[in-house]
């Protein structure tokens, strides 16, 4: 079997990444992804058999008591996902590494998960990581916390 398609493929993604280039995160950029509050999920969406699904709980709208998540970074480089659905909360935690507008990270076991696309917009505060095949949309938990508050419907 011929390795040609793949070939093709990765030269493909090469051309469109150079065709598409982003800026490097900043030193501001960086402090903000930090901030202490974390990060709340606002939609997950991934490719399944080439179909683009998006996740019951993570749609884009609040389901209090039923669905969370919450990724916080840290100036040491390292995060904890904490994601709770149903009553079952699952936490991950490791290291994350950032190299121009991507961001990597190796959980616990050195498992590497990315690298991932990173789009801040501080004006809306809200994080976006992407990769082809998912999408992840948060929003700054102080920004979450008072639109649920005012009930705004979440940034995304």
């Amino acid at each position: 079997m011929s390795n040609r398609p793949l070939l093709l493929a990765a030269g493909a993604m090469m051309a469109f990444s150079a065709a598409t280039p982003r800026d490097p995160l900043s030193s501001d950029d960086i402090k903000f992804l930090q901030d202490p509050g974390g990060w709340e999920y606002i939609t997950v969406s991934d490719q399944d058999a080439g179909i683009q699904t998006q996740h019951t709980c993570f749609d884009g709208q609040p389901h209090p008591g039923q669905c969370s998540g919450k990724m916080t970074f840290t100036r040491a480089k390292t995060f904890v996902q904490q994601v709770s659905i149903h009553g079952a909360t699952v936490s991950r935690r490791g290291t994350y590494k950032i190299e121009g507008d991507q961001l990597s990270f190796f959980d616990e076991f050195g498992t590497r998960d990315g690298p991932y696309a990173v789009q801040l917009n501080r004006e809306l505060k809200t994080l976006v990581l992407s990769m082809p095949q998912v999408r992840l949309e948060l929003e700054l938990e102080k920004q979450y916390k008072d639109d649920r508050e005012q009930k705004r419907p979440p940034h995304h």
